[in-house]
C-alpha cells in the first residue's frame, strides 16, 4: 500500500504551516502530477507561472487578496515539485537550483507588484523611496533565502539520508554552474564555520555515509538551529506580504525584511557560529 504521508526531507525540521498545510496539499498535487506523467521541473515551471501572476496582481488594490492566494498556491506547488522528485526518484541538483532560481523570479514579480502598488497609492511622491527599498529588500531577501536553503538542505541530508551533502557528482551546464557558483559565494561568506564542520565530518567519514555517533551528534547540535533558520523561508515572507496588503502599506513588506528580519538574521549567524565552534571542538577531541 502506498504511503499516504507527505514525503519530507526531514520531518523533524519542518515548520508548523508546512506540516499542517503546504506539505499535505503538496503531496496530493504531487500524486496528481505523477499520474499525469509530469516531471518535477514541469511542476516547478507551473509554480513559477502562478507566482509571477500573483506577484503582478499585487500592483492593483482590487486584486490584492486573489494575488496573495495565488502566491500561496505557488508555494504549495513548490512543495509538490520536491515531493514528486522524491516520489519518483528524479531529484537532481539542477532541479534544486532551478527551483530556487524560479523562486527568485516569483518574488521579483511580487516586489515589482508591491512597488507599482506603492507608486499608485503615493502618486507623485515617494517613487525613489520604494525603489531603494526594493533594491535593499531584494539583496537581503536573497541572503536570507540562501542561508535558509543551505542549512535546511544540509540538515535534511544528514538527518534524512544519513549522508553528507555531495553535490559535485552531477554535471551542470555552464548556466547552472554559474548560478551554483554564486550560491557558493554566499556559503563561503556567511556559513564558513559550518563548512568547516562538514569538512571535518568528511575526513572522519570518507565514504560520505555518516557513522551513527557523528549523525546523532550533528542532530544534537543543529536540531534547534535549523528551526531558527526556518524563520527566513517563504512562510515569514508571506506573513510580511499579508501584513503589507492588509495595511495597504506595500513599503511595509520591505521595511520588515530589511529591518527586523535582517537583525534576526545577523543574530542567527552569530548563534550558528557559536554552536559550530562548540561542535567543532567536540569533534576534534
Amino acid at each position: 500500500m502506498e504511503n499516504e504521508k507527505p514525503l519530507y526531507k526531514a520531518e523533524e525540521m519542518e515548520e508548523f504551516l508546512d506540516l499542517k498545510f503546504y506539505h499535505p496539499l503538496g503531496y496530493k498535487l504531487a500524486k496528481k502530477a505523477r499520474d499525469l506523467n509530469l516531471t518535477p521541473n514541469q511542476v516547478t515551471y507551473i509554480s513559477m507561472a502562478f507566482g509571477i501572476l500573483g506577484g503582478a496582481l499585487l500592483a492593483f488594490k482590487c486584486t490584492l487578496y486573489p494575488a496573495f492566494i495565488l502566491l500561496v498556491f505557488s508555494s504549495v506547488l513548490d512543495s509538490a515539485d520536491g515531493q514528486l522528485a522524491r516520489m519518483t526518484g528524479k531529484g537532481t541538483l539542477k532541479g534544486r537550483i532551478l527551483d530556487g532560481l524560479i523562486g527568485y523570479f516569483s518574488y521579483a514579480a511580487a516586489y515589482i507588484g508591491l512597488a507599482v502598488l506603492y507608486m499608485r497609492i503615493a502618486r507623485s511622491y515617494g517613487s525613489w523611496y520604494i525603489l531603494v527599498l526594493v533594491v535593499l529588500g531584494t539583496i537581503t531577501a536573497g541572503l536570507h533565502s540562501s542561508m535558509y536553503d543551505f542549512y535546511r538542505t544540509t540538515y535534511a541530508s544528514v538527518a534524512g539520508k544519513d549522508r553528507l551533502p555531495d553535490e559535485h557528482e552531477e554535471h551542470l551546464t555552464p548556466f547552472f554552474a554559474r548560478i551554483y557558483a554564486m550560491y557558493h559565494v554566499y556559503q563561503n561568506l556567511l556559513a564558513s564555520s559550518h563548512l568547516r564542520i562538514l569538512s571535518l565530518l568528511k575526513k572522519r567519514n570518507p565514504s560520505g555515509e555518516l557513522s551513527a555517533a557523528d549523525q546523532n551528534m550533528y542532530r544534537m547540535y543543529n536540531r534547534r538551529t535549523v528551526h531558527m533558520w526556518n524563520m527566513f523561508g517563504d512562510n515569514t515572507r508571506f506573513i510580511a506580504i499579508f501584513i503589507a496588503i492588509v495595511m495597504l502599506r506595500p513599503d511595509m513588506y520591505f521595511i520588515l525584511i530589511i529591518g527586523p528580519l535582517t537583525a534576526i538574521f545577523c543574530a542567527a549567524i552569530f548563534v550558528q557560529r557559536c554552536v559550530d565552534g562548540e561542535f567543532y571542538a567536540k569533534l576534534s577531541r
